[in-house]
């Protein structure tokens, strides 16, 4: 039995952040929720289940110093606002806060599989559609690396399943909720990693219990690899109503470009560069199956 340790974590009340307070609690640690309005619905459960609720934001670098103070890990990954340079200005200030900290020895990140290779994907360049968003990721890693901690590990998981739930699901998915079709620029063939976004907190956990096990590693995290069409028919089944899939056409994903949308750039990065070698690799982390996430979240699809 490992002896609790303390643990602050940002973006407290996000997939992940709820995810890592909760498996954190579960496993005897003291957990910190950093969180800019405690009154919040989230931040209350948060504060239900467990966990300390500390106010204050990332841009606030007292606040946030102020914070890790009397910590032993910190946990964090980025907040993305459009704003790129905000975005990662805000990564920064939490690393230097818990770099700053007389106590932090460990240091965790999530960020996204394939974080790194970004100079070997197709048509990479000044004009990638996805330029800032790798650029930000593989800046966030560096950081971290070079930061000096005693231990610090990186999560790098794979596609969302949140993605299929409200309200994300309107994003990424427009009309479905409507009509039920996965309107995709995602090739037939096109196999994506899925994971649970709370399931960051099973790693978490592991590494605030043992931070020496995991230490100066990039976990990649994904529990299954599916096509469309294949996750089109377990949510017939857990939906009880036929899911279809609509390819979108060249001038479609045009349209949708010219609105806006980033959702069209991702699926055709995802055809370019698969990360299925990110399945299993980590045999005993107990994720959670997509059967099982989609049947607890079935009234939210």
């Amino acid at each position: 039995m490992f002896p609790p340790n303390r643990i602050l974590v940002t973006c407290a009340a996000g997939n992940q952040g709820r995810g890592v307070v909760h498996r954190s609690l579960a496993a005897g640690h003291h957990v910190y929720a950093y969180v800019r309005d405690p009154t919040t619905p989230a931040a209350t459960q948060l504060e239900g289940l467990g966990a300390k609720l500390v106010k204050g934001d990332l841009g606030d670098i007292d606040a946030l110093r102020c914070a890790t103070e009397g910590i032993d890990v910190v946990f964090h990954t980025e907040v993305q606002t459009g704003d790129w340079a905000g975005d990662l200005q805000r990564s920064t200030n939490v690393i230097d806060a818990a770099r700053a900290s007389s106590t932090v020895s460990t240091m965790i990140v999530s960020t996204a599989i394939k974080v790194g290779q970004h100079e070997t994907f197709p048509g990479w360049g000044l004009e990638h559609p996805m330029r800032q968003y790798w650029l930000n990721k593989h800046a966030l890693e560096s950081q971290v690396r070079e930061a000096g901690f005693q231990h610090w590990t990186i999560i790098r998981p794979g596609h969302f399943l949140q993605n299929l739930k409200a309200p994300v699901n309107a994003l990424a998915f427009p009309d479905f909720v409507d009509d039920r079709v996965l309107r995709v620029a995602w090739r037939p063939d096109t196999k994506l990693p899925w994971v649970d976004a709370a399931d960051v907190g099973i790693v978490v956990a592991k590494v605030v219990s043992d931070p020496e096990c995991y230490t100066h590693q990039e976990i990649d995290l994904a529990v299954e690899a599916l096509t469309v069409e294949e996750v089109a028919g377990k949510l017939t089944r857990c939906l009880g109503r036929e899911v279809k899939v609509h390819y979108l056409s060249d001038e479609e994903v045009d349209d949708m470009i010219k609105q806006g949308s980033p959702v069209p750039a991702a699926h055709k990065w995802a055809n370019e560069v698969p990360g299925v070698d990110a399945v299993g690799k980590f045999k005993e982390l107990d994720l959670t199956p997509v059967d099982a996430f989609l049947e607890t979240n079935a009234t939210a699809i």
